[in-house]
């Protein structure tokens, strides 16, 4: 298969460039990049200024997103985690994509009043309607892993987190903490078959392979 990735230098997105590289099934990747990287001969890096460019993709993978800190405001985080989400979307079915996955956040919703969950359940109502064949939402809670980046809010998070996940049973179960390797696993392991779907914490898990 031919993909085309956006998001490939954030958590989960170094991890899903990783599994694309091993994974045999993959011949290509279509990269998008602000920067030059180091990647096998597999990938062939395409500036993000030329998002309109890819050609012949079977499958759009986006990890696209940002946080209101590092974007500096809503404006810069709306362009992000929406418009660059849809344009890559738009993008990969113009190059021949029937099958986009995309990551998401758990809570995402077009109607609520929380700004962040607002952006990223518009992004989603808007790629449902792109048509295509087939359509993952993963919609994982805070992503566990090595970042780049230390954020003082999810570090902070993330110890409370250890804290009260063994107490997240049942309805609880999408809050819980979620490996970044986890998720990028998933969203190959899905990437395959027809119709919508949205999947959450015990699903993404499911997806990946995990006994849970």
């Amino acid at each position: 298969m031919k993909a085309a990735l956006a998001g490939g230098t954030g958590l989960i997105g170094s991890f899903l460039t990783q599994f694309l590289d091993e994974d045999s099934d993959f011949e290509s990747v279509q990269f998008l990049s602000r920067r030059a990287v180091d990647l096998s001969e597999k990938f062939r890096v395409v500036d993000l200024a030329e998002i309109s460019k890819l050609t012949g993709v079977e499958v759009g993978f986006c990890a696209l997103g940002t946080t209101m800190a590092t974007a500096g405001s809503k404006e810069a985080f709306y362009k992000v985690d929406h418009d660059l989400v849809i344009e890559f979307a738009k993008s990969c079915k113009q190059a021949g994509a029937q099958s986009f996955v995309l990551v998401s956040s758990v809570g995402a919703n077009s109607t609520t009043s929380n700004f962040y969950l607002k952006v990223k359940g518009e992004a989603e109502e808007a790629i449902k309607q792109l048509g295509f064949d087939r359509l993952i939402i993963l919609r994982p809670s805070m992503l566990l892993g090595p970042r780049k980046e230390h954020r003082l809010g999810e570090l902070i998070g993330k110890k409370v987190m250890c804290a009260i996940d063994p107490l997240m049973f049942g309805p609880m179960d999408k809050y819980r903490g979620i490996n970044a390797a986890t998720v990028a696993r998933a969203m190959i392991n899905s990437a395959v078959g027809s119709g919508t779907e949205t999947l959450e914490n015990a699903a993404i898990r499911k997806a990946a392979g995990e006994a849970y």
